[in-house]
């Protein structure tokens, strides 16, 4: 069975997202996350009376705004227990990351930046798992890094709105790394590209409809073994004239989901992760640790 989460649970521990935001420096003002705020609190104190007339017209922002929060919940939970002192990137980052369109099909490749950021910390917030052997870099020279196993290994992360711009993102990400190396010259430092493919399946609010539970968890998992084995041919192809020192790529895609057995909508977010073809024994398997540790498969 799925895990779930009542709405009012949703909403309190955005609600303590938001005032964790707020503590270590983050700027909300009248950005898009009180607009979320306001949608979820407001849906969560009438959906048990509402009408279908008032569900049909509130439901598609709900249901946006659930797809939105969980992000900013994820970066909260993943961080909230660090001091503050220690987390200048990630304020940073989440400055820019409250603005932006309220809506994610509002958004344009010109105002795109402000997820752009969310991605960043959102990758960071992924794989910081202390207790699991895996810290974030939080003052990485790339957009984010996680130490695992005693290596450091260098992140560059991409939103790809389209299947065209895989292989632009891909190069560019991978060049980036190539510049982290020039000045991380020891053996213990490594690159992985993480691009985020969620525009590419849903532009916006579409839900993804399952039967059930178990039919919506093994068609999540089948999808991302869809799109490695489609797209990994792009990126294994740059990464033969990069530094051996790119490794693989991380795949993260999310969408709201619909378990119609018990009528649930489910946030639903997967990460994968792809070795480079051909690199070294360790470097395979520091990626298959980190997979492990981090059930990122």
């Amino acid at each position: 069975m799925i895990d779930s989460e009542s709405y009012e649970g949703i909403l309190e521990s955005y609600t303590s997202a938001l005032e964790w935001m707020q503590n270590i420096g983050v700027n909300l003002g009248a950005g898009r996350t009180s607009h979320y705020e306001n949608i979820v609190s407001n849906w969560t104190g009438s959906y048990r009376t509402a009408s279908l007339v008032d569900g049909e017209r509130i439901f598609p922002s709900f249901v946006s705004s659930m797809l939105e929060i969980h992000d900013f919940v994820s970066v909260y939970k993943a961080f909230k227990d660090v001091p503050a002192a220690e987390l200048g990137g990630i304020v940073a980052k989440l400055n820019k990351a409250v603005n932006g369109p309220i809506y994610l099909e509002q958004e344009s490749p010109t105002s795109a930046t402000a997820r752009n950021f969310l991605f960043e910390a959102l990758v960071a917030a992924r794989l910081h798992a202390p207790a699991k052997g895996a810290s974030a870099i939080l003052g990485a020279p790339s957009d984010t890094g996680v130490l695992f196993g005693g290596n450091k290994i260098w992140i560059e992360c991409k939103r790809v709105t389209s299947e065209g711009k895989i292989e632009k993102n891909t190069r560019k990400a991978s060049s980036q790394l190539e510049e982290v190396f020039k000045k991380k010259t020891r053996s213990g430092h490594r690159g992985i590209v993480a691009l985020d493919v969620s525009k590419i399946l849903n532009p916006g609010d579409r839900i993804y409809m399952r039967e059930n539970d178990a039919h919506l968890l093994k068609s999540i998992d089948s999808l991302m073994n869809v799109l490695i084995e489609r797209f990994a041919p792009v990126w294994q192809k740059i990464y033969e004239r990069r530094n051996r020192k790119v490794i693989g790529t991380i795949v993260r895609y999310v969408f709201m989901s619909t378990s119609e057995e018990r009528n649930l909508l489910v946030h639903t977010a997967q990460w994968g992760l792809n070795p480079r073809v051909g690199t070294s024994d360790h470097s395979e398997k520091i990626q298959k640790d980190l997979v492990s540790a981090l059930n990122m498969n």
